[in-house]
């Protein structure tokens, strides 16, 4: 893409952790490069960003900058599947797992350089029935780490809060029998703990898997098979380090497709936000979202 396009536009969500802060200084920096906006626009609801994403994308335009974090990117991502618009990333959030999949820094200048003078590149995303998402969808203790999450307060201290809102979490969430129908397995066990994710971090910058890739064609699951919390507590930690897949107590499955149901019934929070429920058909749109991505990304 031309580090000059002429048709592109710019939507930051004002709610995210930098989004007013970065919101002026962003234009400033992609005019320095060269790189010209049709349209700029600060948006304190969800709502109406969404709908302007939509329709820019009707339009044909080329190029859709969007800042804020990863609940941002997950609430515009199916609109661009298969779209010819290209979705540039300026990561303002807290976690910003989906920039870190895509190489891209927390530094201002260095997405805004990726966005005026890097690549464009398909990466997956991951689908629930027929909904697409981006990043990460979780059943059990981070569905319950979401419903404590102050967003108030996620502003103010960062990852901070996380850790209190894990720790109020850790007091509530209860066990549920699992049902993971895979191509050539079916598993059944007791757990607190599912993770359905689609790229390489989650929660910021902890890993779902080493091995994990926003391009393999594949979800990767992980999940407790323990009803104990000494376990979940061993397993919070772990991930925090990248071990958890070593732990005797979680198992790792990669899959193109599947289906999960739970005994009870249970909230799925997809990419942040508490939209779905048990069962699910889950699967992967391959190489289905476009997005600007430094000139070093790799594509499997």
């Amino acid at each position: 893409m031309s580090s000059n396009s002429p048709d592109s536009v710019l939507f930051v969500n004002a709610n995210s952790r930098r989004g007013d802060l970065w919101f002026e200084q962003s234009q400033q920096i992609l005019t320095g490069m060269g790189h010209d906006l049709r349209r700029a626009e600060l948006f304190k609801k969800p709502g109406p960003m969404e709908k302007a994403v939509k329709e820019e994308i009707a339009k044909g335009t080329p190029l859709i900058i969007v800042g804020g974090g990863d609940g941002t990117f997950g609430a515009v991502d199916h609109f661009f599947a298969r779209q010819e618009s290209v979705l540039g990333v300026l990561p303002l959030g807290t976690g910003n797992a989906f920039a870190r999949d895509l190489g891209i820094k927390t530094s201002l200048e260095h997405a805004c350089e990726v966005i005026a003078k890097g690549k464009i590149s398909k990466v997956d995303l991951g689908l629930l029935g027929e909904e697409h998402f981006l990043n990460v969808a979780t059943i059990g203790l981070t569905t319950q780490i979401a419903r404590n999450l102050d967003k108030r307060l996620k502003k103010v201290l960062g990852p901070l809060a996380y850790l209190i809102s894990v720790y109020r979490a850790l007091q509530k969430v209860q066990p549920f029998d699992v049902r993971l129908e895979l191509p050539d397995e079916v598993a059944e066990f007791r757990s607190l703990q599912v993770v359905l994710g689609n790229g390489r971090f989650h929660a910021g910058p902890f890993l779902i898997a080493p091995d994990a890739r926003l391009t393999s064609g594949k979800l990767l699951a992980y999940a407790l098979e323990s009803d104990r919390k000494s376990a979940l507590l061993r397993l919070a930690i772990a991930v925090q380090f990248g071990r958890h897949v070593d732990m005797k107590d979680v198992r790792v499955w990669r899959a193109g497709l599947g289906r999960i149901s739970t005994n009870p019934t249970r909230t799925v929070t997809v990419d942040g936000e508490m939209i779905l429920e048990t069962p699910l058909n889950f699967g992967v749109d391959p190489k289905s979202l476009k997005v600007m991505t430094p000139l070093d990304f790799v594509e499997d």
